[in-house]
């Protein structure tokens, strides 16, 4: 009796657990009671889980491997991507060269006298005074001192004059170059004055010989007076930006900044106008 008190724990779980084990051997109101029962009775907890463990582990693997599909496919979806995206970028890039032609094609239909449309194939834009070169020639019809002009906008405005012609090249001399000289008209008031490039790199043409009497002001637009045999008149060149007055001198400078951006032009159009040689030559002996 006394070993019963000192380990009442120990006889109580050995108890419970013979009770569980017959009540669980009952089937059908037969007591039945085995070593193999109670061996399943005894592995039953641990198979369970096993197979909850491995049950898991199976989970767990599909998930890999469902999610080593899913970064194939999204591998796949990247490759795709790029190739619509490199698409949609060359069709932008046509479309742009097609509305670009469209409009180089209604230009041309706008210049008075006719025209060769060519593009810039050479310029330094350190030194625009003597590297623009277009791609037509004097296999296309160009002679020197024809007259260049390219569109910014819905505006057509000189970009310079021939001055060097090969079979397929040319050179064209800007209006920003120290050594060109165009004679123009102010638009509004109609007051002549002779053109010329301001300093190297300024970007800037300065007009000389205009009347003290002009009234100039910044934004005028300055054309071509027709004057000198080589420009039609009429052409836009520029916009005042500066005047200045000496009192030594009869006349009044003005400032012109060239309505064509040299940094942006690519497309001219030469003017297949047949200079006046004489005139050319009289004026230059002057």
């Amino acid at each position: 009796m006394e070993f019963f008190i000192r380990h009442k724990a120990i006889v109580t779980l050995i108890s419970s657990f013979i009770f569980c084990t017959v009540s669980l051997s009952v089937q059908s109101s037969t007591f039945t009671l085995s070593l193999e029962g109670l061996g399943s009775l005894f592995l039953m907890p641990f198979q369970k889980s096993y197979n909850f463990v491995q049950k898991g582990a199976q989970v767990m693997w599909a998930g890999f491997t469902e999610l080593d599909d899913l970064r194939e496919e999204l591998n796949q979806a990247h490759v795709k991507l790029q190739e619509y995206e490199a698409a949609t970028e060359d069709l932008t890039e046509i479309r742009k060269e097609n509305e670009r032609l469209r409009l180089l094609l209604g230009f041309n239909e706008k210049i008075v006298y006719k025209s060769i449309p060519a593009q810039i194939i050479s310029k330094d834009p350190d030194n625009w005074f003597r590297t623009i070169v277009i791609n037509k020639g004097s296999d296309d019809g160009i002679r020197p001192n024809m007259p260049v002009v390219a569109f910014t906008g819905e505006k057509k405005a000189v970009v310079g004059k021939i001055i060097e012609v090969r079979g397929s090249l040319s050179r064209v001399q800007p209006l920003i170059s120290p050594t060109m000289k165009v004679g123009v008209r102010l638009q509004s008031s109609r007051y002549p004055g002779l053109m010329e490039g301001y300093s190297l790199n300024s970007g800037l043409c300065i007009v000389d010989y205009i009347n003290k009497s002009a009234f100039l002001q910044k934004g005028d637009h300055v054309i071509t007076s027709g004057q000198g045999g080589i420009f039609p008149p009429g052409l836009l060149v520029g916009t005042i930006e500066d005047s200045i007055t000496m009192d030594s001198s009869a006349f009044k400078q003005a400032l012109v900044r060239p309505l064509i951006d040299y940094n942006h032009v690519e497309e001219v159009f030469v003017i297949l106008k047949i200079p006046d040689l004489d005139l050319i030559e009289l004026i230059e002996r002057h």
